[in-house]
């Protein structure tokens, strides 16, 4: 057998390499094209403007129950309160049977939100005394921030929405509707009863800007709107006293869908509400254009569950003060 290599052997193998980094070329040039990512840090104008639009969320991150993960699919652990089992029994009669609580373990995938930026090059490059792009990453950024609290308070959680189920839609247990009467002092203190003799904690108020209002009026006479709580992000809220002697900070959210006869006011255990996020707000940049300008977007995967939702209360339907 000759092992002689032919001047065809020589053309096929150069073919072959040749082909070969070909591929390996475009792959390269694929992956240098892949649009840059960089996530968005909290600047202090950010953090007091997010606090405005999305104070609820900033909260919530303040409390430590935003939490980063690392896959697409989000795990929890729901709660459900079992039976009171508490009783005085006989000295020789058998203990009775235990009505613990449900814990059940509900998976739900990652929501996109996005928010899209462009600004042309010719008004970017023209302007010497505002960076335009910059002004709209940082206002899309807040609007990220404000979709994300108000699906936090109202999202529907339904595939046409495609977003997760808000705490307006997730508290079943202590709800109350008002048919239009103003909010009252013992209205707050009967559900704020309700909730801690069921296990919850509540450390937080949040309520539209007309409940706002009425709290005010409502407790100015008996000195209950007490001073001023720093509540961690820079931040002091008046808080509301409950019966128990702790401080509750009110939250003045106005992503609460309101209509005439309908402000809400919600009590929450925070630790029953749980955001995962797979990407914090980032910026995408160096999007594909066929255009002369700046395409960018930015984008957040993240989901919510209230894992315990009868330890929070949600009142509702309520009207104007008299």
């Amino acid at each position: 057998m000759s092992n002689e290599i032919t001047m065809d052997d020589i053309i096929s193998k150069m073919a072959t390499q040749s082909a070969e980094l070909e591929e390996l070329k475009k792959t390269f040039q694929q992956v240098s094209d892949y649009p840059d990512s960089m996530q968005i840090e909290y600047s202090d104008e950010l953090k007091t403007k997010t606090f405005e639009k999305a104070p609820f969320l900033r909260f919530l991150e303040s409390k430590g129950q935003v939490f980063d993960g690392k896959a697409a699919l989000a795990g929890y652990f729901k709660e459900t309160p079992g039976n009171t089992d508490v009783a005085f029994i006989d000295e020789l009669d058998d203990i009775p049977a235990a009505n613990a609580e449900t814990i059940s373990e509900i998976k739900d995938k990652m929501k996109t939100i996005v928010a899209p930026i462009e600004v042309s090059m010719m008004a970017q490059m023209g302007n010497w005394k505002l960076d335009l792009l910059q002004r709209q990453i940082d206002k899309r950024f807040i609007e990220v921030n404000n979709t994300t609290d108000s699906t936090l308070l109202e999202g529907a959680g339904t595939t046409a929405k495609k977003d997760f189920k808000g705490i307006t839609k997730s508290i079943t247990t202590h709800t109350e509707d008002l048919n239009g009467d103003p909010i009252t002092e013992s209205v707050i203190d009967d559900m704020l009863e309700e909730i801690i003799n069921d296990g919850g904690n509540p450390d937080v108020i949040v309520c539209s800007y007309g409940v706002a209002k009425q709290l005010k009026a409502i407790v100015a006479p008996y000195r209950r709107y007490n001073d001023k709580i720093d509540i961690g992000l820079g931040h002091k809220v008046t808080s509301y006293e409950s019966m128990f002697g702790t401080d509750i900070p009110i939250l003045v959210d106005g992503n609460f869908n309101v209509s005439a006869n309908d402000d809400k006011l919600a009590i929450i255990d925070s630790s029953t509400i749980e955001v995962r996020r797979l990407m914090p707000p980032t910026l995408i940049q160096d999007l594909p254009v066929n255009k002369l300008a700046y395409k960018n977007v930015i984008a957040t995967f993240l989901t919510c569950l209230n894992v315990g939702e009868f330890q929070d209360g949600l009142i509702t339907g309520i009207g104007p003060e008299e």
